[in-house]
């Protein structure tokens, strides 16, 4: 499966009438936050696969009304999407109490209400999420040296708990040789997405 991941920053091939031509063959679309609904709205209208999405620290709340058209919600859910089964958590580090942030404590409570569908559906004999996506990275793996852009303790703790291949991520913007988009923990490769990257499974 072919999947273009995007997050953070919008991109000018992706917002224009090259877009079908650069993402060719995509069977999907996996956001990871802080990118306008209309962008997103416009990437599901003209490439015409499923586009899923987790929330950003910049984004409306999770609890809002506003939200983007045509777009289906990952956040505390867990999908197959085209024989890929698929988990999701929104939200950043809180550092100044604004939308889509959280505590360690908070996210720690969404973390193991995640973990306990994702048991009940094994009890059900449905196979566990192989990807994991987010908006913030897991803790020390990838994430940023300030506050703002601390990863969560508790994705440690999933990645533990349930092994997934691939974890997906945002928050943190790639400036410079020295960021690495792709880090490893244990078995499961941890991917930020910043703007667009495409992912195959």
């Amino acid at each position: 499966m072919k999947l273009l991941c995007i997050s953070d920053r919008e991109d000018s091939i992706l917002y224009s009438p090259t877009l079908n031509s650069y993402a060719e063959g995509v069977d999907a679309v996996i956001s990871c936050g802080d990118l306008p609904f209309d962008y997103l709205e416009y990437i599901v209208t003209f490439l015409g696969v499923p586009l899923y999405y987790v929330l950003g620290n910049h984004d409306p709340d999770v609890e809002s009304k506003d939200y983007p058209g045509g777009c289906i919600p990952l956040d505390g859910k867990v999908m197959d999407i085209g024989g890929v089964v698929v988990a999701g958590l929104s939200g950043s580090i809180n550092y100044s109490n604004g939308n889509n942030q959280y505590t360690e404590r908070q996210m720690r409570r969404k973390a193991r209400a995640l973990s306990r569908r994702i048991f009940a559906r094994g009890l059900l004999g449905h196979p566990k999420p192989t990807v994991f996506v987010t908006h913030s990275p897991p803790l020390g793996v990838g994430d940023g040296r300030d506050f703002a852009h601390r990863g969560f303790e508790s994705f440690l703790r999933l990645m533990d708990r349930h092994g997934p291949d691939l974890w997906l991520h945002g928050h943190v913007h790639l400036y410079g040789a020295r960021r690495s988009r792709q880090n490893l923990y244990g078995r499961t490769k941890v991917v930020n997405v910043y703007s667009n990257h495409f992912i195959e499974t």
